[in-house]
């Protein structure tokens, strides 16, 4: 069952590692203002986060049947684990959490870029709105 644990493991990673090049397409997308490029861009997140949600059902029903099959009480995480599975599982494990983690701070710096530069369109949209209805309404004021 560890080992279909680290199978699953290496599935999530390589899934978090393709949606992170989808957020930094979509970075370059939105530098480039490129509408349609970044509705394909999100419409292919959403399939990644489909796939991630599976993905990630089966993770937590096999960590239930270990926990079942080891007898364990409480929250079974990978330290708990690592005591339980022989020195290449465990060498395995340790690289997985790590390059998770590792790409899990990747796409929080990169989806709260790619925020920002939502925001910055928005503020840039709203100034041009703006100037554009002070053309029809000009101010008399001096």
């Amino acid at each position: 069952m560890v080992n279909q644990l680290i199978e699953i493991l290496s599935r999530e990673a390589a899934l978090f590692e393709s949606f992170l090049e989808l957020l930094e397409q979509q970075k370059e997308l939105l530098v480039a203002n490129d509408v349609q490029g970044l509705k394909a861009v999100t419409e292919k997140q959403r399939e990644k986060l489909v796939e991630s949600k599976l993905l990630n059902r089966q993770r937590e029903q096999l960590v239930a049947a270990i926990k079942e099959a080891q007898s364990i009480e409480g929250d079974l995480n990978i330290s708990r684990l690592l005591e339980l599975v022989d020195r290449q599982q465990a060498d395995r494990l340790t690289q997985l959490r790590d390059l998770i983690c590792s790409l899990d701070e990747k796409i929080t710096a990169t989806r709260n870029t790619n925020a920002m530069l939502l925001n910055r369109s928005r503020e840039f949209i709203a100034r041009t709105m703006e100037m554009i209805s002070k053309i029809n309404n000009p101010d008399n004021i001096y």
